[in-house]
């Protein structure tokens, strides 16, 4: 197999052999050292384990950091109180916050403090943050709580209440209820909210019905002796709510119908919330004939079915094709002015002409959100031409547009390439109109122009929208920022000016992980361009500064990826590994941060060549090893850089440790089995290596146990994972034979026999 990085291999080994013959009383010098492969191949990345222990203990690279003068104990806790309950702050700022304090400012918290850091972590609704909780989420809590508890403080019911709905929405049931039981047993009297979001966990899962039966028993027993706080001392309405939801889920409708009944000998009246439950259910498990004979039942009643009543039973007409069904629902929803949402307006299988002729009774201001709905459907499906016919159909039958309708026939003329039109009808619908455009249309013109590298127009509609007093906000300076970066690469002074003008923004506008990659994407481009100046890159190290200092910005990984781009591209080695450092350490906590780098692993293969370029061989290696973490095996150029450190740190032994560990699953090494790290060229790069710091017995071993590796390989494998060539069989036997070693003449002659047995193609001439 021919080398599939020859010349890496030829420009490695003439490098090294030229090491390798001077006088050993010279030592090698940074002067001395050469940049190593440029060539880049992507190779596929196994899955590897991780070995804890650290291989490269001693090498860290460290980038020195200002701390701030501590605050006095007292006051961060004020300030930190005063901002938890008055400030927006989202779960990444709160824990951000909250890991800053001292921790002898915990004890000035109260456990209202507590408790509210909790939910703001959770995200839940009554923070006006909610969210989605991770593992990570569920792990910030639990250190929260450690944190107080340590400090001598008592959680409460609340705080438990916490804890047991992060797992709850997690699905791990079994750690909600030993946190019930926890609280149960500091005498803490608990309400029935724990209970019902235990409940209302296992009635999303029909295959929970079973343990939501077990519960309920449990809630009604614990209700009635008093061992459950509730109002009046009975369950209420919420939490039926929740146990009908598990049975109508789990089809057991004649249970559900038990419940009702026992509902109304407690005097506890059903709403329309509980009927759409059982409806859903029914629909669900009998079709769409039973819904429509349970929504006679809620309308006979007393109930007005909903919104979402109509969403459930359009959902099982279209399922089942019933057309006519389908026009009577929308029939009957006209009636009570209720527009279904655009989603099954697109599932319809009915032009707009049609449902509009069908909901011709909606009345008033519903008519505009009726054609706002159909428009929206039809963007849903690209069908850009309906809905410029849909805006037509509304001035023919005198239907006064709002901005809605606007903003919407802006956003579908854009995404049809058709900017010159929008501009156009911009023009035409605002100056002869007494309505005017708002931030949202604003945003939509202004970001579509940055789209299209329509610069001028771009400016101008900011303009305007200055002009008539109204905000730009954080998208909008985004979509600046993003046009910026692609379209004026060489004016990088514009994308500060809009930096520092978003930076004193009044409001204040806080920035997002988005708006921070178009800032680090913009330099990241003009940096492979020319070299940045001083005041750009402290502008620069700033603004990675402030995203956890100042915004608490919680980086994704394009950010990560765009950042250490703009630092490796600007040559400040410091600060990139400060980046990938970060970009590691947020790993541990959510994998998804490592994403781009799977997508793109150069990135940080650049890393590397940065810091062998600089001569900072630590950092080399460091990253190098911390590569594994991510989970990613480093491509072979990867390897050789971090093999060509070894040599210029006088380092042969890590070289060794490198090599032999990815080659081998042993315990006795520090470094993963990954053989497809260890190409031809990385195998010849260790050969010389070992030449030329004289460890010649190391050479055969590592050629046995790659020939062992790569024949298994190719036993398993269409295609071998590498061969040798005769390339360089050649020039390491060359370089043996300037080699001033006595035992050089028998490791060549002992190489070549190898060869010709295992490898007889690439035996010279």
């Amino acid at each position: 197999m021919i080398d599939i990085n020859g010349n890496a291999i030829e420009r490695n080994l003439s490098e090294l052999y030229s090491q390798s013959i001077k006088n050993k009383q010279v030592k090698d010098t940074r002067q001395d050292a050469r940049s190593p492969l440029d060539n880049i191949t992507d190779l596929p990345r196994p899955k590897i384990q991780i070995s804890k222990a650290d291989p490269l203990v001693g090498l860290k690279y460290s980038a020195n950091r200002e701390d701030k003068p501590p605050k006095n104990a007292k006051q961060a806790a004020e300030e930190y109180i005063e901002g938890l309950h008055r400030s927006n702050w989202n779960s990444e700022e709160t824990w951000i916050r909250f890991n800053r304090l001292p921790s002898n400012a915990i004890a000035h918290l109260r456990n209202i403090d507590l408790n509210y850091t909790l939910a703001k972590i959770r995200g839940s609704e009554k923070t006006g943050s909610r969210s989605t909780p991770t593992s990570a989420t569920l792990n910030r809590m639990l250190a929260i709580y450690e944190a107080f508890t340590k400090s001598g403080m008592a959680p409460d019911k609340y705080t438990y209440q916490e804890l047991i709905a992060v797992n709850v929405e997690l699905l791990n049931f079994k750690y909600a209820y030993e946190w019930l039981d926890k609280m149960v047993k500091q005498n803490i009297v608990p309400t029935i909210r724990p209970y019902r979001t235990i409940l209302k966990g296992y009635s999303m899962i029909p295959g929970e019905i079973d343990n939501a039966r077990q519960l309920w028993h449990e809630i009604k027993s614990k209700v009635s002796n008093g061992r459950i706080a509730t109002e009046g001392s009975k369950i209420d309405l919420s939490t039926y709510t929740c146990y009908i939801a598990a049975e109508a889920k789990a089809g057991n409708f004649a249970r559900v119908v038990d419940i009702l009944q026992e509902m109304d000998q407690l005097n506890v009246k059903p709403d329309i919330t509980l009927r759409n439950t059982i409806l859903e259910g029914l629909v669900k498990h009998r079709g769409f004939d039973a819904g429509k004979q349970e929504a006679t039942l809620i309308e006979e009643s007393g109930y007005e079915l909903n919104g979402f009543s109509y969403v459930v039973l359009l959902n099982a007409a279209i399922q089942e094709k019933r057309a006519d069904e389908i026009s009577k629902l929308l029939v009957a929803a006209a009636s009570k002015n209720i527009i279904p949402p655009s989603h099954i307006i697109d599932a319809i299988s009915l032009d707009a002409m049609e449902v509009l002729q069908i909901m011709d009774a909606v009345e008033g201001e519903h008519k505009v959100r009726l054609y706002n709905t159909l428009i929206e459907a039809a963007m849903r499906g690209n069908d850009f031409n309906n809905v410029l016919h849909l805006i037509g159909h509304m001035r023919q039958n005198k239907v006064k547009a709002n901005l809605i309708t606007y903003a919407l026939l802006f956003d579908a003329l854009n995404k049809a390439g058709r900017l010159d039109q929008a501009k156009s009808m911009f023009s035409k619908i605002f100056k002869s109109n007494s309505l005017k455009p708002d931030a949202h249309i604003y945003s939509i013109m202004i970001d579509a122009c940055g789209r299209h590298g329509d610069i001028r127009s771009m400016v101008w509609f900011k303009t305007e929208m200055q002009k008539q007093g109204l905000h730009i906000t954080e998208p909008i300076y985004n979509s600046i920022l993003s046009a910026l970066a692609r379209w004026r690469q060489s004016n990088i002074q514009a994308v500060m000016m809009v930096v520092n003008e978003l930076e004193h923004a009044k409001p204040a506008i806080k920035p997002t992980s988005r708006t921070f990659s178009a800032i680090f994407a913009a330099f990241a481009i003009q940096a492979k361009q020319r070299k940045l100046g001083s005041i750009e890159l402290q502008f620069l190290q700033r603004w990675y500064r402030y995203a956890h200092e100042r915004y608490f910005i919680e980086k994704d990984s394009y950010f990560y990826y765009i950042s250490i781009s703009a630092f490796v591209q600007s040559r400040c080695l410091t600060d990139a590994m400060t980046a990938f450092k970060d970009m590691i350490d947020g790993f541990k906590s959510n994998r998804h941060v490592a994403a781009s780098f799977v997508k793109k692993p150069v990135q940080v293969l650049e890393l590397i060549k940065l810091s062998v370029e600089l001569q900072e061989y630590g950092a080399a290696l460091e990253v190098w090893n911390r590569w594994f973490e991510l989970r990613l095996a480093p491509m072979p150029k990867a390897t050789e850089l971090a093999l060509f450190a070894c040599d210029q740190m006088g380092q042969p032994d890590i070289a060794r440790n490198i090599a032999n560990g990815l080659l081998q699953n042993s315990a006795a090494t520090n470094i993963a089995f990954c053989p497809q790290m260890v190409s031809e060229s990385v195998l010849a790069l260790y050969i010389a290596i070992m030449i030329k710091h004289e460890r010649l017995k190391e050479v055969m071993l590592l050629v046995q146990l790659w020939t062992d590796v790569t024949k298994a390989d190719a036993a398993m494998a269409s295609n071998p994972l590498y061969q040798i060539s005769e390339t360089t069989v050649s020039r390491i036997t060359g370089i043996l034979r300037q080699c001033k070693h006595p035992e050089a003449p028998r490791l060549a002659g002992e190489l070549l026999s190898f060869i010709d047995k295992h490898y007889p193609e690439a035996t010279p001439e």
